[in-house]
């Protein structure tokens, strides 16, 4: 099962992370057909529902920093 944040382009281009709603999905992504490498960013791509203008993405999420249990 995978993990994906969402992310929101605006109108400008300006993108938002929006990490309070992960969530996991085993399924097709549906109409999140249009990839984005995305840089300075935790994930390094991300799927939107609209290639140009504004639109909400999916990106498998990449925990960043994460402590295992034993490195406590």
């Amino acid at each position: 099962m995978t993990q994906y944040v969402p992310y929101v382009r605006t109108a400008q281009g300006y993108i938002e992370r929006k990490d309070y709603a992960i969530f996991n999905c085993d399924e097709s992504l549906g109409l999140y057909i249009h990839e984005e490498a995305l840089v300075g960013w935790p994930e390094p791509k991300v799927f939107w529902d609209h290639q140009t203008g504004p639109s909400v993405g999916l990106a498998p999420l990449t925990l960043v920093n994460r402590k295992e249990p034993a490195d406590i």
